[in-house]
């Protein structure tokens, strides 16, 4: 297969076609794009030099045979020319994840591609700011997250998150009942709507702010692609705070991106004696995260104060 399988042969549409072979972060492909450019990586990743072109891009020759292996069984010009299609049937739109300088700071591990359903200027906001907890979450922390997102309608900011039940969803409601541009970062296609119970929020989002995601329409979440999506989240704010967490939340995993990718980072405290609130606590005692209780405490951290 070439790119001449492409319906345009130009850097988006390759990025897009190289979306439908690797998985999110892939640091290997990343490389490669880097060093040849999406047009010919592509090229090199549908083509009969592969692991040669991925040594001349710096990549060992153990991990340059692994990922080649990985790679083959994905390549399909069926599945690129349908991604491409529901593209334009769902409205969607396809966007070069390089053209937004708070994802650089991924390194090799920047989204490839990046799909859009709403309005794609909200990535670049001056004042983004993610908000995430618990799926699991209480009456306090949906109430706590709800009063602070509220509270932030005043600063112009763009409130993150990733559209999971709990608090994420509370955080989406709040911010479109305030008026607040709000942005869904998904593990899935932008289509698929998912979780099935937040179908109409979801739908809400992409009418007054945007669901993104870096993987091909169609594509189902899985539970690697949830933690690789959690890096974007944090890498698309100057902030992100976690209003309730469980020792073990995955919400836990976006603190800690933005923590290696130098954000600051905020947690709500909630009563000591909830285990709902114990990840939150864990990373206010490591000194991870600043303390935060109103919305002042937020816009301190975004203005760096």
């Amino acid at each position: 297969m070439s790119t001449s399988t492409l319906p345009q042969t130009d850097a988006l549409h390759a990025r897009a076609a190289i979306s439908t072979i690797i998985e999110p972060g892939d640091a290997v492909a990343g490389t490669l794009i880097d060093a040849l450019g999406p047009v010919a990586a592509y090229d090199a990743i549908t083509g009969n030099g592969l692991r040669a072109a991925l040594q001349d891009a710096g990549v060992d020759e153990r991990t340059a045979t692994a990922s080649a292996a990985q790679w083959a069984p994905r390549i399909s010009s069926s599945a690129i020319a349908e991604n491409l299609a529901s593209l334009e049937r769902a409205g969607t739109t396809l966007i070069d994840p390089d053209t937004i300088p708070a994802l650089a700071d991924l390194g090799t591990q920047r989204p490839v591609a990046l799909y859009v359903r709403g309005d794609a200027s909200l990535l670049t906001t001056p004042r983004p700011i993610t908000v995430v907890g618990a799926r699991a979450s209480t009456g306090y922390g949906e109430a706590i997250t709800a009063e602070i997102v509220s509270d932030l309608a005043a600063h112009k900011v763009t409130i993150l998150s990733g559209a999971a039940y709990g608090i994420d969803g509370t955080a989406h409601r709040a911010a479109l009942a305030a008026g607040i541009p709000t942005v869904a970062v998904v593990a899935c296609g932008v289509e698929r709507r998912y979780p099935a119970g937040h179908s109409e929020l979801i739908n809400r989002i992409s009418e007054h702010g945007a669901v993104i995601s870096e993987v091909p329409m169609g594509t189902a979440p899985t539970r690697w692609r949830f933690l690789a999506r959690n890096r974007v989240l944090a890498a698309l704010s100057r902030v992100t705070v976690v209003t309730e967490a469980g020792y073990r939340s995955g919400s836990i995993s976006t603190a800690d991106h933005a923590v290696l990718l130098g954000r600051r980072l905020g947690a709500v405290p909630g009563p000591l004696t909830s285990v709902a609130s114990s990840g939150c606590h864990r990373l206010i005692r490591d000194h991870k995260a600043t303390l935060i209780t109103s919305a002042q405490d937020i816009m301190a951290l975004v203005d760096g104060e």
